[in-house]
C-alpha cells in the first residue's frame, strides 16, 4: 500500500475541481494502458470500516478473479483524494461523496458506482476525564446524555479538517445541544482522526469526532465514551447521508465499462459475504486491515457496525441529503445538481443478476 499522496487543502481542491474543462482534458485511463492492474484511491489518512467490501473483496480473492490486481493509495483526504481521482492518477475512489458533488456542482463529470457501506460510521467521543465531570458513562440513555451535554462549557472537541465529515459532526452536536462554537465550545482541527485520539490521550483535548474504528478504540483504550452515534441515529440529518462510495470519471467508465463492472462485481460479491457471513468477512478484515486490534474488542466494533453493509445501491435521497446538510458549499438546492447524471448503478444491477442475489429487504 503506498504513503500518502496528493496531500493538498481543501481550499486547493476546490481550486483545481472548479478548473472544469481543463481537468476533463487529463488523459484517461483506459485498460489498454493499465492491464489488469487497477489503482484505487481512498479518501482518508487510514483504512476505515465504511470500506469493508473492497477490502475484503482484495482479501478473498475476489478481485484477483475478476482478472484485477488492485494498488490501493491512501490520499490523507476527501479533497486530496478528489484531486488525485480528476487528474487521472487512479481509476477509482473511495471515500464519502461530499468533494464529487462540489465537483459536480462546477460542471466535473464524475459518478457515483457502488456503495462501499449505506452511511457514515461517525460519532463524537470524549475522555474520561470530561464525561466523570459531567457525570457521563457508556451505559447512559440517549436522553440522560443529551441532558448532560446540554451543560457542557469549554469544551474542545478535535475534528480533521474544516469542513470535513468530522467537523459537521462536531457542530450539529453543538447545534442539537445548545452549544456556541467558540463559546461553550472550542473546534480544534487536527490534520486527522489518529491525530485527534492522540490529543484525546493527552488531555489536549476533551473529545473528538470520527468514524469507526477510533472512537471505539478510544473506549477501549483510553477509558472515552462514545456520546452519540449516527449509526444510532443520535446526531440529527447525519444518518440518511450516503456513506464512503466507489467514485470514477465519467469518461474511464464510459471508455472501460467492462473494468468497472468487474470491480463492482467484485465488491457486490464482498458485500453479501458481510451480509450472509458476517464473522468471515470481519475475520477477514481484522486480519487484513486491522490486525493491531485485540480479536475480541475488534469482534465488538465489527458487531456493533453491522447495520453499515446493507445494500451496494446508492440512492439520489442519500446524496442530495450532503446539500441538505451544508456538506457542498455554494450549493443549498439538492435540485442544482444533476444527480441523476452523478449515480451509475447499472454496473449493480448487472453484478445482482451475475450473482443471482436479492439484495434483502
Amino acid at each position: 500500500m503506498s504513503g500518502d499522496k496528493f496531500k493538498v487543502t481543501r481550499r486547493q481542491a476546490l481550486s483545481l475541481l472548479g478548473a472544469g474543462a481543463a481537468t476533463l482534458a487529463m488523459p484517461s485511463l483506459s485498460a489498454a494502458q493499465s492491464g489488469d492492474k487497477v489503482t484505487l484511491l481512498h479518501g482518508a489518512g487510514a483504512p476505515l470500516l465504511g470500506w469493508a467490501p473492497s477490502f475484503i473483496a482484495e482479501a478473498l480473492g475476489y478481485y484477483k478473479e475478476e482478472g484485477l490486481t488492485v494498488e490501493r493509495i491512501i490520499n490523507g483526504s476527501g479533497p486530496a483524494g478528489l484531486t488525485a481521482l480528476v487528474s487521472g492518477a487512479g481509476q477509482g475512489l473511495i471515500t464519502a461523496p461530499g468533494e464529487l458533488l462540489i465537483a459536480a456542482a462546477r460542471g466535473q463529470k464524475l459518478q457515483v458506482l457502488f456503495a462501499e457501506s449505506n452511511y457514515q460510521a461517525a460519532h463524537l467521543v470524549i475522555s474520561k476525564a470530561f464525561a466523570a465531570q459531567y457525570g457521563i458513562t457508556s451505559d447512559m440513555s440517549y436522553d440522560q446524555k443529551l441532558a448532560a451535554a446540554k451543560s457542557f462549557k469549554n469544551f474542545r472537541c478535535g475534528i480533521s479538517t474544516p469542513g470535513s465529515l468530522t467537523d459537521l459532526t462536531a457542530r450539529t452536536v453543538f447545534k442539537n445541544v445548545g452549544l456556541i462554537p467558540g463559546s461553550d465550545a472550542q473546534i480544534v482541527p487536527l490534520g486527522s482522526v489518529p491525530n485527534a485520539m492522540a490529543a484525546l490521550s493527552s488531555g489536549n483535548v476533551d473529545g473528538f469526532a470520527g468514524a469507526s474504528p477510533a472512537p471505539e478504540q478510544a473506549e477501549e483504550q483510553l477509558g472515552g465514551v462514545v456520546l452519540f452515534s449516527v449509526g444510532k441515529d443520535e446526531i440529527p440529518g447525519l444518518r440518511p447521508m450516503a456513506g464512503p462510495v466507489l467514485e470514477a470519471r465519467a469518461s474511464d467508465v464510459e471508455e472501460n465499462p467492462d473494468l468497472y463492472a468487474a470491480l463492482v462485481r467484485a465488491d457486490t460479491r464482498a458485500l453479501r459475504t458481510i451480509i450472509e457471513d458476517p464473522k468471515q468477512a470481519g475475520d477477514t478484515f481484522h486480519k487484513q486491515s486491522f490486525a493491531k486490534l485485540e480479536k475480541p474488542f475488534w469482534d465488538v466494533v465489527w458487531q456493533r457496525n453491522s447495520s453499515l453493509f446493507t445494500s451496494p445501491y446508492v440512492t439520489k435521497e442519500s446524496l442530495e441529503a450532503w446539500v441538505t446538510m451544508g456538506m457542498v458549499p455554494g450549493v443549498t438546492d439538492p435540485k442544482s445538481i444533476d444527480i441523476g447524471a452523478v449515480i451509475e448503478m447499472k454496473f449493480v444491477d448487472q453484478a445482482l443478476q451475475k450473482l443471482g442475489w436479492k439484495v434483502p429487504a
